[in-house]
């Protein structure tokens, strides 16, 4: 796209403003387009590090859709790919005057299974009373829908486990072989997809669709040569639960019932009880009580001969399901019989990796070691094997089959640079650009950071914390995000600040993410009180938010088994753990959490980060050369001040 068709799209009186009478021409934005341009013209990689207010979408957009190449743009979240499918596409096919072919993609756990809906329908066991009227409901959604997205059925509650029983997750589907493959809503979301230029997935899709491709189990997205990943921060994360490996209470229990109700053979029906058995044998030995979704880690486990012994035992139970599913695939040529014994092959593997990870990774982990976690979420446990270092298997994977991937959001860099995201990404030869912010820090926000205080062990933390944040509530009347790096810091700030202070607070976990932002916009001087899922992704724009607190720096919990590993991974390389991983990981966090105030050039307010180790620490400089230019203060007369001169 030549730089003259960039000014005609996003310069003043352009087509955008045209079509959208709120719209601001911005430098950057015209600066960020020609780059992503030249990137897709050129076959190049592109790290952009786009401020919020740049109007980074729109910049990426314009080209990718002009480039004529077929496009799959990746977002972090479901929120901006909904935006930017329902809402930024229709306006730019307005602002361009003509249709843009663009498909809309999740992953296939959101979508409706009709064969093992059906299946259920014939087997109507359910475990729950109110499945029993939630069932009939979706049936009869199931025959006027045209998507079968599970996002249409509003009054369906989030993690029941009768959409689980029904959905089209992959380790149960025949694929080309399902007697309602032509009908199936996932095949029509990938004819779609085949059609149109433009794709709009979320990261888990995408990461799930290049494992796939790295299996030779098929693939979901349509081949492209453009990949443009929002969010882009969050890859590395996405990355290491997708393109590892995993097996759940639930997945091994299916196995069983389906080999009970699809082979009508006794020695069939012995082997599933055989495997129930083993299963519940061997799962009862993890950690079930723990919160739901709480990782622990297995190699404490993995030292007990008595756990050991019982995971073995499950493993051979498996085969020998597997061993009948293959004969009876044999004699019959059915293909759920076949698919039976290939989940059970995969189930078997998988287990035999978590018992013993050397020399069973995958191919595509090259040297890497193996990390091993389980996660306790509800009734059921889920084990998972993945690759510390997930940077060769990307390189291998993205970087050097894509022509061109453009890495894009708000917080990629680090004191100016992307070395961090480099070495985490395996990222060797990409062009580079960090656009400045279009708002004016210093002016519209003010950088609190007390220095006389106590660091975040010390046991009077939390009681100065509250004293602190009730003196900062008062100054911009409530109307505040106070963001934490744990539940347990959450609770006790509000417990401390309940009865306290007059402004609502309203706290993560009593609504849903959506329900709790809502009830903040329309509640005057509403306080939000929440950990990491609101520091990425909220946009709060006006005086409803004139005050984020963040209790501590973001360091990652070092007992997590994932982080853990990290650590000793950088550390047995003759690496610094602490400066190569834990600091940069911790700075770009802390620019999301930092971000969600300043969403527009009219916003305005405070920005309090209540741990004096940003000031006392030799780190502490790294972190504030990666801030935007905030004027920071250190006492709350400052903040009054500053809050006073409001226009």
């Amino acid at each position: 796209m030549i730089a003259g068709l960039a000014r005609e799209v996003f310069g003043e009186g352009g087509r955008l403003a045209g079509a959208h009478p709120g719209f601001e021409p911005r430098p950057g934005q015209i600066r960020m387009s020609e780059a992503v341009a030249e990137a897709i013209a050129r076959g190049r990689h592109l790290l952009m590090e786009a401020p919020t207010g740049t109007g980074k979408t729109f910049a990426y957009l314009v080209p990718a859709v002009e480039s004529g190449r077929k496009v799959v743009i990746s977002t972090g979240t479901r929120n901006l790919q909904e935006q930017l499918y329902f809402k930024d596409l229709p306006l730019l096919e307005k602002a361009l005057g003509r249709r843009i072919d663009a498909a809309y993609m999740k992953g296939r756990d959101n979508y409706l299974c009709i064969k093992r809906l059906r299946e259920l329908g014939e087997e109507p066991l359910f475990e729950e009373i109110e499945d029993v009227a939630r069932h009939t409901a979706i049936a009869a959604w199931s025959r006027r829908t045209q998507t079968g997205d599970r996002v249409e059925l509003r009054d369906l509650p989030e993690g029941i486990r009768l959409w689980d029983r029904i959905n089209a997750r992959a380790d149960t589907c025949l694929g080309q072989k399902c007697p309602d493959f032509e009908s199936c809503f996932l095949t029509s979301m990938r004819r779609a997809a085949a059609a149109a230029q433009v794709v709009v997935v979320n990261h888990h899709l995408l990461l799930a669709d290049l494992a796939l491709k790295e299996h030779a189990f098929g693939q979901v997205i349509p081949d492209y040569a453009v990949l443009i990943v929002d969010e882009a921060h969050a890859l590395e994360d996405v990355a290491t639960a997708h393109l590892g490996r995993s097996v759940s209470t639930r997945q091994v229990m299916e196995l069983a019932d389906d080999l009970h109700r699809t082979l009508d053979d006794p020695e069939a029906h012995r082997r599933s009880d055989d495997l129930r058995r083993a299963a519940r044998g061997w799962f009862g030995l993890f950690p079930q009580a723990e919160p739901a979704g709480t990782r622990f880690p297995l190699e404490p486990m993995r030292r007990d001969a008595l756990w050991l012994e019982a995971g073995g035992r499950l493993i051979e139970s498996i085969d020998r399901c597997r061993i009948i599913a293959r004969k009876a695939s044999e004699a019959s040529d059915d293909p759920m019989k076949a698919h039976l014994a290939q989940r059970a092959a995969e189930q078997a593997a998988t287990l035999a990796m978590v018992l013993d990870p050397s020399g069973a990774a995958p191919r595509s982990w090259g040297s890497t070691p193996t990390v091993l976690w389980g996660e306790a979420r509800g009734r059921g446990v889920s084990l998972h094997a993945a690759p510390i270092d997930v940077s060769g298997p990307l390189r291998a994977m993205m970087f050097e089959e894509i022509p061109t991937v453009v890495l894009a959001s708000a917080t990629l860099s680090v004191a100016g640079g992307f070395e961090f995201l480099r070495a985490r990404l395996g990222i060797d030869d990409a062009d580079e650009m960090i656009l400045e912010s279009p708002f004016e820090p210093g002016r519209q926000a003010v950088l609190y950071v007390p220095r006389r205080f106590p660091e975040p062990r010390h046991e009077s933390f939390m009681e100065q914390f509250a004293d602190q944040v009730r003196a900062l509530l008062a100054v911009t009347s409530g109307r505040a995000f106070l963001l934490f790096t744990s539940f347990a810091h959450l609770r006790r700030a509000r417990e401390a600040l309940e009865g306290t202070v007059p402004w609502p607070l309203l706290a993560q976990g009593d609504a849903s993410r959506h329900a709790l932002l809502e009830r903040f916009r329309a509640t005057p001087g509403a306080v939000l009180l929440a950990t990491s899922s609101f520091w990425h992704g909220v946009d709060v724009q006006g005086d409803a938010l004139s005050l984020v607190v963040i209790d501590k720096l973001p360091f990652d919990v070092p007992s997590d088994p994932i982080v853990s590993a990290r650590i000793e991974a950088i550390r047995g390389s003759g690496g610094s753990p602490f400066m190569q991983y834990q600091v940069p990981a911790a700075v770009i966090d802390l620019k999301q959490g930092l971000g969600r105030l300043l969403r527009s050039r009219q916003d305005r307010g405070v920005l309090a980060v209540m741990d004096s180790r940003l000031m006392t620490r030799p780190y502490g400089r790294t972190f504030l050369d990666s801030l935007p230019p905030y004027r920071v203060v250190h006492d709350l007369e400052s903040v009054r001040d500053f809050f006073s001169q409001r226009a």
